[in-house]
This record gives C-alpha cells, structure tokens and sequence, in this order.
C-alpha cells in the first residue's frame, strides 16, 4: 500500500464525512426501509459519479481553488479540496433531507418494488447534480452592438447553472435538455439556484423542494395567476415548512434519534403530535408551519409607474380570495 499518507487521521476523517460516495451510501440508508450492503454500494457509486463530473468543470475548479486560495501543501490537492468542500458544506445533511423527500415522493406508487423506488431517488439525484449546461439568447437594445446593417444583434450566452424553462428541447453534450430535467435540476439542494420560466411555470408544476421564493418579472393580469405562481412554491412539505419544522424539533429529535432513523421523518412525526393535541388542522404541519420562514414575493417595482397601483390593487384582492 505504500508509505503512509501524512495527517493520516485527518484524511480519514475528510473521507468519512465528505465522500459523496460514502455519504450517499449513509444517506439511502435512513429512510425505515432496509437496504442491503450491495443496493447502499450501488446508489453510493452512482451518486459519487455524478458528483465526479459535477467537480471536474472548469467553473467549479474554479471555484473551489479560490475558495481555498490560502491553503498549501498536501491540502492544496484538488480531491482532498473537494473532501472539504463537502465537509464544511454538510453533504450529508444536504442528501438526507433530498432523500427523505425522494424517497416519499416515490413510495407514493404501490406497484413500484423496493430496488425501482431506490433506482429512481438515485436517477434524481444523479440529474440534480449535474445540470446539462444550456444558452441562453439575449436581445439587447443598446446601439454599441448593432452591426452593419443597423439591425438588432442577438447575444448568445452559454451559461453553466442557470436554466431556461419553456416549451422547448435543445441537445447540448449528448444530452437533450427537457422540460422534465430542468424541473428536475432545479428541485435539488444543488445548482441551478435560479430558473427563469415564463407564465409556462405558473400552473400545474412543483418547485416547492427547495425554493421558497418568487421574483416577478411582471405582474400578472389577474389575481388567480398571481395566487398561481406563488402556490409552485407553497406545496407539501416545502422548503419554508421543512426550515420550520426544523427549527422547532430538531432538538427534541436529536434526542431520540438512532442510526438509521429518518431524522426528517422523526421530526415530522413530533410536529404532527403536537399539531394533534393541539386540535390544528390537518394542513399542520406538512402545509403549513409557523415560523420565520414563510413564502416570499419580491416584486421589483419602477416608482411612479402603473405596476404600483396595481400591485396594490392585486394584494387586496389575493387577500380576499
């Protein structure tokens, strides 16, 4: 094997818990279903390979030796750089509470088996963590970049996180980009952090998992389509209610946690206790959770302009509904 590697203890340590491949494997492992040694290999060897393309592009290179600019020595290595990366980032508080939703979203389908409900959490996840890298067309109105004939140039831009949602499919790296993966990459812990969707995106789609908050662009023409876009973000067990709950149990939870145990589902288990003798509604606390955390609207309004009275106009309607 070798001489032995300098700071051993502390290399050990970084793997135990910042591998991706041993904190996923940890991961699948937590939701009250049993999982044999080989289906824990097999997710953590799958998840750790899409995290191994996810480290190997240049942006995020990048990001990462800038991030440790000040270290040096054997530290300075990149793959002991992603160790600490994941490590201080909490990897594994990340992919559980991902799993923990994966996983009940999937349990869902009686008719899936237990090796099908692994197998899609995995593919999931595997798509979340690498997003297949897009263009985004721009027009810009500013006469520096007229051409020639004095028409309007179109700006081509290829951006490496954030994703377009449309009515659309474009192939880029050997991978069509569907409405169904960038849905997929943007309910994830990972980048993209930005979706930028049409009125497409208003109705019909989840994006609750890890989002809490809406930017308008413009505002809509009437109060449902307001009601519309927020409700993609307020849904069952969103990213404002988990943030919550984990506020409020997650001491009592630790007590009673035990390897192996959902902590999520322990969580949720305590809130729903106490939301029962406290005679709430069914809606608390998978809906709704008090806290400081709630569903945000940012609107970025030009003062003096027709879109201040009507927003003004839309809060007191909304309120009423």
């Amino acid at each position: 094997m070798g001489r032995r590697p300098a700071r051993l203890l502390e290399l050990l340590t970084d793997m135990a818990l910042g591998s991706p491949a041993i904190v996923a494997a940890r991961s699948c492992t937590k939701n009250g279903e049993s999982h044999d040694g080989e289906t824990r290999r097999r997710a953590g060897a799958q998840i750790a390979g899409a995290f191994w393309h996810l480290f190997k592009r240049p942006a995020v290179t990048y990001l990462l030796r800038n991030l440790y600019k000040r270290t040096s020595g054997h530290d300075r290595i990149y793959w002991r750089l992603v160790l600490r990366y994941c490590r201080q980032g909490n990897l594994q508080a990340v992919l559980d509470e991902h799993w923990h939703w994966l996983w009940e979203q999937n349990s869902w389908d009686d008719t899936d088996t237990h090796d099908v409900r692994v197998d899609k959490c995995v593919n999931s996840i595997k798509d979340a963590v690498v997003p297949t890298p897009s263009r985004v067309h721009l027009r810009c109105f500013d006469r520096l970049i007229r051409n020639k004939k004095g028409t309007l140039e179109e700006l081509r831009l290829r951006t490496v996180f954030a994703l377009t949602y449309g009515r659309n499919a474009w192939e880029e790296d050997g991978r069509i980009l569907t409405e169904d993966l960038v849905h997929n990459a943007f309910n994830s812990p990972f980048r993209p952090f930005v979706l930028a969707s049409t009125s497409i995106g208003q109705e019909g789609l989840d994006f609750h998992p890890w989002c809490h908050r809406v930017v308008y662009w413009d505002l809509p023409t009437n109060p449902i389509d307001f009601e519309q876009r927020e409700g993609r973000v307020h849904r069952y067990k969103g990213h404002a209610v988990r943030r919550n709950v984990a506020s409020k149990w997650k001491n009592e939870a630790l007590v009673q946690w035990e390897e192996n145990i959902d902590l999520w589902m322990l969580m949720f288990r305590l809130a729903d206790e106490e939301a029962r003798k406290r005679d709430l509604s069914d809606m608390v606390p998978y809906w709704v959770v008090d806290g400081d955390s709630k569903v945000e609207r940012r609107v970025p309004l030009l003062p003096n302009t027709r879109e201040e009275v009507w927003y003004r106009q839309l809060k007191k309607t909304t309120s009423r509904i």
